[in-house]
C-alpha cells in the first residue's frame, strides 16, 4: 500500500493539474480582462472535478498499481513471495479492496455530483457571459454597455478597481449622477453591484439639485435578462439527477437518455477492470525496466477510452442498443479476469509477455540513432 499510495497521489494531482490548467486557460480565454470575472474561474474549476474525478481516478490507480507490480519485480522482492507459495490475489488483495471503495466512491459521484456540478457550471458560464464586456471599459470613454446607464472611468488597477468613476443613471427619465475617486464591481444573481468609494450622489437639476456626499454607496444594475437564462435539471440528460433520469428512461424510452444512464453506471466500473489488467501487462523482462510496462499501460487506457467514447455515441444516436455498452465493458472486463487467471498459473501469452520488451527494444533503438546523429552534428 505504501509502495502504491505515493504514485497514486502524486499522477493524479499531475493529472487532475493538467486538466484544470487546460480548461483554466480556455475558460480566459472566454473572459473580459475583468478581474471579478476571472474570479469566478475557480468556481467554475470546482464544478469540473467530478467529471476530472471520473477519468483520472480510474487512471491515477491503474498506473500506480502496475509501477508497484514492477518494482516488486524489479527488486525480486515478487519472486520471492512467489516461490513461497504467495499467490498473486493475496500479494494485491489490498489493492483489490482500494479498487473496490473506488468504484463506490466513483458512483456516487458520477450518479449524484456529476450532473449537480455540471447544472452548475453551466449557469455560472452564463453567468460569466452575461458579464462578459459588461464589465470592462475603456479608459476615459463613455461606456453605454448598460442602456439606461452610462459609465467613465480614467483608468483600472492590476486589481480590477477603477478609478475617476462617473456614472450617469437615467432610469425612469430622472438623471441620477454618481462621482467617486473608486469603484469596484460584484456580480450578484441578476445584478451587477457597483461599489462606490468617496464620491458625491447628485440627483436633479437647477433649484432641486440636491447632493449626498457618501464614502460608500451601492447602486445596482440589472443584467439584461436575454442574456442569462438560468438553465434546469430537466432541460438536458446530462444535467438530470439519477431519479429524473431513470424515469425518462422507463416512460420515454430515450436513445439519449439511455446512453447517459449507462455512461455513467459504467465510466465508475473502469478501475475494476483496469485492476485486472495490471498485472499482465506488468510482468515483463527485467532488463526493460518500467518504460516498457508503462507504455503497454497507456496504450490501454487509450483503447478502453475510445471504446466507451464510441459506443455511448452510438448508443446516443439510436444506431446500438444499450446493452452494447455493457458489452464492451464486460468483454474487457472479461480480459483482464483471463489475464490475470493465466499469470496466476504462469502462463501468459507470449504477446503481452513480450511487448513491454518490444517497447524496450523500439526505445533503445531511437535512443541509439538519436545519439549517433547527435554525435556526428557536434
Amino acid at each position: 500500500m505504501r509502495l502504491w499510495l505515493g504514485p497514486f497521489v502524486a499522477g493524479l494531482g499531475l493529472v487532475l493539474g493538467i486538466l484544470l490548467l487546460g480548461r483554466a486557460l480556455k475558460l480566459m480565454g472566454n473572459l473580459s480582462d475583468s478581474v471579478q470575472a476571472w474570479g469566478l474561474i475557480v468556481d467554475l474549476l470546482l464544478l469540473t472535478m467530478p467529471y476530472f474525478l471520473l477519468l483520472t481516478v480510474p487512471m491515477a490507480f491503474f498506473l500506480s498499481m502496475q509501477n508497484t507490480i514492477v518494482s516488486l519485480q524489479q527488486s525480486s522482492e515478487m519472486d520471492a513471495l512467489r516461490a513461497s507459495g504467495v499467490s498473486y490475489k493475496r500479494m494485491f488483495r489490498s489493492l483489490f479492496l482500494v479498487a473496490v471503495l473506488l468504484w463506490g466512491g466513483l458512483s456516487y459521484t458520477s450518479m449524484v455530483w456529476l450532473p449537480q456540478g455540471q447544472l452548475g457550471f453551466n449557469n455560472l458560464l452564463l453567468k460569466v457571459y452575461a458579464l462578459k464586456g459588461s464589465i470592462a471599459f475603456s479608459p476615459q470613454r463613455f461606456s453605454q454597455s448598460f442602456g439606461d446607464i452610462t459609465v467613465y472611468v480614467d483608468g483600472e488597477d492590476d486589481q480590477g478597481e477603477y478609478h475617476g468613476v462617473i456614472l450617469d443613471d437615467h432610469r425612469g427619465g430622472l438623471s441620477v449622477v454618481y462621482t467617486s475617486e473608486s469603484a469596484r464591481f460584484v456580480p450578484g444573481g441578476k445584478n451587477l453591484g457597483l461599489v462606490m468609494k468617496n464620491g458625491v450622489r447628485m440627483e436633479g437639476k437647477g433649484k432641486d439639485l440636491r447632493t449626498l456626499a457618501f464614502e460608500s454607496y451601492k447602486v445596482n444594475i440589472p443584467l439584461p435578462s436575454a442574456r442569462f437564462k438560468q438553465q434546469h435539471a430537466d432541460d438536458h440528460v446530462i444535467l438530470m439527477p439519477p431519479a429524473m433520469l431513470w424515469a425518462k428512461v422507463k416512460n420515454d424510452g430515450d436513445s439519449l437518455a439511455a446512453a447517459e444512464w449507462n455512461r455513467r453506471l459504467l465510466l465508475p466500473t473502469s478501475v475494476l477492470v483496469l485492476c485486472f489488467f495490471a498485472l499482465s501487462l506488468s510482468l515483463s523482462q527485467k532488463r526493460s525496466g518500467k518504460a516498457g510496462s508503462m507504455i503497454v499501460g497507456i496504450a490501454l487506457l487509450v483503447a478502453l477510452f475510445n471504446v466507451q467514447l464510441f459506443l455511448h455515441r452510438q448508443t446516443s444516436q439510436g444506431i446500438f442498443p444499450a446493452w452494447s455498452m455493457w458489452a464492451g465493458q464486460g468483454g474487457m472486463l472479461a480480459m483482464g479476469i483471463f489475464l490475470w487467471v493465466r499469470a496466476e498459473q504462469d502462463r501468459m501469452p507470449r504477446m503481452i509477455t513480450h511487448a513491454s520488451e518490444w517497447f524496450y527494444l523500439i526505445h533503445q533503438a531511437v535512443m541509439g540513432h538519436l545519439s549517433r546523429r547527435w554525435g556526428k552534428g557536434n
